[in-house]
């Protein structure tokens, strides 16, 4: 790995923070001494804790630490806005990559959940391999948990019939060999740890701006999906515009995504009627399927959704609630 990033290259990340600024400070807090990202957006969605003021605070002890320093211009910038409203996921991260366009000049956008953790050299590899494809537009790297244990990394494009069998818990086990290409089964990117795919998950990836026309930036994400499937939405945009998204089978992050048991049990039926509208919207506008096609998907999913509670009321038998 180079050890050092070209000095005019600019790196921004975008942090998107709801209701969450602890663990929004504490990432921003560790990438303070980046020697390759060089502006940090913090999104605050419009929180409705106590997030807007905590990371003010923490934005004014953010720049007081440069004030002193000769080499201030070489330190790490750090931008704070809010949202006018809380448009979810992919409203939320646009706001911020509008941003960095229009005051920063970006020639790379890191976008990142609060959750998430990746090293330098993690930056600079998938800065690699964008730049080794003229068509690179999105890149990220293999994702495991705090215990080292690997997440989902990547996502086919399917067809609707896989996308549904795909949300079923019971059907995804039973047809796990045909829902999902294996790794090493994946085209190569450009060198042996490089895999092209279909969508990368969106807690962490990195944008190549030059892929992209200034309109096409503007709607890099729908503003109509509040949460879920903005990762596979983003894919079908990148294959209409002929791009690719990368994936570093030599490169790793960390999600820390934590959830309780007790919240988990209380909504699970809520995400899965919300991903449910996400997928019929995906479905519609991405796939292009008609009424009768967005019927029957609306009946299957009406299953899931029953199955689902039915599995969550087991749980809840077997944790004695």
């Amino acid at each position: 790995m180079k050890g050092i990033m070209d000095a005019d290259t600019n790196i921004c990340a975008v942090i998107l923070n709801y209701n969450d600024a602890q663990t929004t400070m504490k990432l921003t807090e560790s990438w303070k001494d980046s020697k390759v990202i060089r502006n940090i957006i913090i999104v605050d969605n419009c929180s409705t804790d106590d997030s807007w003021e905590r990371l003010g605070e923490f934005k004014e002890e953010f720049a007081s630490d440069h004030t002193d320093n000769s080499d201030n211009l070489d330190k790490v910038q750090l931008h704070l806005f809010r949202t006018a409203k809380n448009g979810g996921y992919g409203s939320g991260n646009q706001a911020g990559i509008d941003y960095a366009v229009q005051y920063l000049e970006p020639d790379y956008i890191i976008i990142a959940n609060p959750d998430v953790h990746f090293s330098d050299d993690c930056v600079k590899r998938l800065k690699e391999v964008l730049e080794a494809r003229e068509d690179g537009a999105i890149a990220s790297a293999m994702v495991t948990d705090p215990e080292g244990r690997e997440l989902f990394s990547y996502w086919d494009l399917q067809p609707m019939w896989k996308d549904l069998l795909d949300t079923a818990p019971l059907a995804r086990r039973m047809f796990a060999p045909v829902l999902k290409t294996p790794l090493l089964e994946l085209p190569e990117g450009g060198d042996g740890n490089t895999r092209i795919v279909g969508a990368l998950p969106g807690s962490f990836f990195m944008i190549k701006t030059g892929c992209f026309t200034p309109g096409d930036l503007e709607e890099l994400f729908d503003r109509n999906v509040f949460l879920y499937y903005e990762e596979k939405i983003l894919g079908q945009k990148l294959k209409n515009l002929g791009l690719k998204a990368l994936l570093a089978v030599d490169a790793r992050y960390v999600h820390a995504h934590s959830v309780t048991i007790d919240k988990c049990y209380k909504k699970a039926a809520d995400r899965q009627r919300l991903l449910h509208e996400s997928k019929l919207y995906y479905y519609k506008h991405y796939l292009h399927k008609g009424p009768a096609s967005l019927t029957a998907a609306g009946m299957f999913l009406g299953l899931v959704l029953a199955e689902v509670s039915v599995l969550t009321g087991l749980l809840r038998i077997k944790a004695g609630r």
